[in-house]
């Protein structure tokens, strides 16, 4: 069998070449190293373990000793790690910022003038069926009223009419003093005032109720108070009457029976 020999040359190539990949493979491990990991609230650097991870790969790759990272994770000799479970890499501790100088004092401007702006109205005729003159759960509004706001001034006027079924907005009214009010329709009394006096002012939302009753509703009730107010005066006159009649037979009884006693 013939022997082969290699030239020496070739072997201290192998073996130069050994130690150059080992370099270039630790410098390509090294290049992963999270030099920029960020803190958290409380200024601590974390690291999620991966699957596989060891301790050395984690210091390759994050830049940190190995005993460094065992002490700062209370890990035991053989640096046991568990998947999912984050490992303290550091903290970043708070700079104590350095007081500055004293900021100039601001010059103080010119008083803006007020914003002539808008304000909505609504306005809601609501039927008052206790005639309480407050809006109650089961009182729906009435159609037909005839609704204005006007202006002190004059300048400004707005009017429409009542739907029934919705309030009746007026979403741009300018700033000032404005009289609200609301005209019935022909089969309604009213349960509250029907002219109101408000002061409105830029960016306002203002909400303003009306009530009103049907006259046939009203009647009634007016009926069926004075009838209660004439049963109550009634009540006692009866009770007199029915007093002074006891007492009359009672006198009666006692005359009858002196008489009696007489004959």
């Amino acid at each position: 069998m013939r022997k082969i020999s290699v030239p020496s040359i070739l072997i201290k190539c192998f073996a130069l070449a050994i130690p150059i990949c080992l370099f270039l493979n630790l410098g390509a491990v090294r290049a992963q190293v999270l030099v920029s990991a960020t803190p958290d609230y409380d200024g601590n650097i974390y690291y999620t373990v991966q699957a596989n991870d060891t301790c050395l790969s984690i210091s390759l790759k994050m830049g940190i000793d190995i005993d460094s990272l065992r002490q700062l994770n209370d890990l035991d000799v053989d640096c046991s790690l568990i998947a999912d479970t984050r490992l303290l890499l550091g903290r970043v501790l708070t700079p104590t910022p350095t007081i500055g100088p004293s900021p100039t004092p601001t010059p103080i401007l010119p008083t803006p003038t007020p914003y002539d702006g808008n304000a909505s109205v609504c306005i809601m005729l609501f039927d008052d069926l206790n005639g309480n003159s407050t809006v109650q759960g089961n009182e729906r509004g009435v159609a037909g009223g005839a609704v204005s706001v006007t202006k002190r001034n004059g300048t400004e006027n707005f009017t429409g009419l009542t739907t029934g079924f919705e309030n009746l907005c007026f979403p741009e009214v300018p700033e000032g003093t404005y009289v609200i009010s609301v005209a019935l329709p022909n089969d309604y009394n009213p349960t509250t005032a029907m002219n109101n006096e408000i002061e409105i002012k830029a960016g306002d939302i203002i909400q303003v109720n009306f009530g009103a009753q049907k006259q046939a509703v009203l009647e009634q009730k007016l009926q069926s108070e004075a009838q209660q107010a004439l049963s109550e005066t009634r009540s006692p006159i009866i009770a007199f009457l029915g007093g002074g009649l006891i007492l009359a037979a009672i006198a009666l009884a006692i005359v009858y029976s002196v008489l009696q006693r007489r004959d």
